[in-house]
């Protein structure tokens, strides 16, 4: 197992998280990360909550079935309270990486990988290993 693994049978990362240290945790396999989305309930009309869905795995894949949790005002409110005071760099672990080039962080959006798949910035692929000459509008 990877250090990027995780354990189904204990999801809990080791030393981290210490709020939640007595909370039961919940493994989400990358199959159902991608089932995953959170948005307007509707065509985003004044008034309308927001729904964030799923599909949870069935061992018979006919018997899924997309769950739908309603995200009222209060709701989304609540989110936005337990995140409003991390700073960015908290709030967006797991959305950037460390550059393997030159060790800051990079946003995994506007990251490229470099010659052994790791995480880098585009300027930072560009000195190591040279980029043509068209490459440099995309830095």
């Amino acid at each position: 197992m990877t250090e990027d693994d995780v354990d189904p049978e204990n999801p809990r990362p080791k030393g981290h998280y210490p709020r939640f240290a007595d909370n039961e945790w919940h493994y989400v396999s990358d199959e159902l990360a991608q089932t995953i989305s959170l948005g307007p309930a509707g065509d985003g009309e004044p008034g309308q909550d927001w729904v964030l869905t799923y599909t949870p795995e069935k061992r018979d894949e006919s018997d899924r079935e997309k769950v739908l949790i309603r995200l009222t005002p209060r709701a989304l409110h609540e989110l936005y309270i337990e995140t409003k005071g991390l700073d960015v760099e908290t709030r967006q672990m797991g959305h950037r990486a460390e550059c393997d080039l030159c060790g800051e962080m990079v946003d995994f959006e506007r990251a490229i990988p470099n010659g052994q798949g790791e995480p880098c910035h585009r300027r930072c692929w560009a000195e190591a290993y040279g980029a043509p000459e068209w490459f440099t509008d995309y830095l």
